[in-house]
């Protein structure tokens, strides 16, 4: 069974009071926020321990801190940040308001699209895990259509994968991904 974890960076909130669960009979998949680096360093150590072997991690993680909670993890577990074509860049660095997520993310196991909602004052935070790029297309325009400030896809979504979904949700929302550009 994969274990995966999508990380998000919420000031004021930890693993254990920002945190959503999906599991299916071949994934177990956590969303959580850490309010810091050194939480954030603590918590992929207990992940790793727990047999996590996959993390996405959002867009407030650059490459070095990335590079540390790799070191931290080790070897067997894949860490990679989400990150943004330079247009869809710009549109994150335009946003008047960050208060709505989204994340959509393929995992094995999903038949139907499964939301996941984590909700404090700070971020209210919705994921959606879909089967295939044709659900992901949809998810996300369904984030847009809800107000979604900004929408992070999860290792998955290569450069292709991932412009897909910009078209998707045409400007209504900055797309960003974990997936090589």
């Amino acid at each position: 069974m994969l274990k995966y974890a999508f990380l998000i960076n919420v000031p004021g909130q930890s693993p254990d009071t920002y945190k959503g669960v999906y599991e299916n009979s071949e994934s177990y998949n956590v969303i959580a926020a850490t309010d810091n680096m050194d939480m954030a360093k603590e918590y992929v150590g207990k992940l790793a321990a727990d047999g996590f072997t996959l993390l996405n991690l959002c867009g407030d993680f650059d490459d070095a801190i990335t590079a540390e909670l790799r070191e931290v993890a080790g070897p067997d577990v894949k860490i990679v940040h989400a990150d943004y074509l330079p247009e869809q860049g710009a549109m994150v660095e335009a946003l008047p308001e960050f208060s709505k997520y989204g994340i959509v993310i393929v995992m094995r196991g999903v038949e139907e699209p499964t939301e996941v909602v984590v909700d404090a004052p700070e971020l209210y935070t919705k994921a959606i895990f879909v089967k295939d790029q044709e659900q992901a297309n949809a998810a996300a325009r369904k984030l847009a259509d809800e107000g979604m400030h900004d929408i992070e896809l999860c290792s998955w979504f290569d450069r292709e994968r991932t412009q897909a979904v910009i078209d998707a949700v045409g400007g209504a929302a900055p797309v960003g991904t974990c997936g090589e550009l």
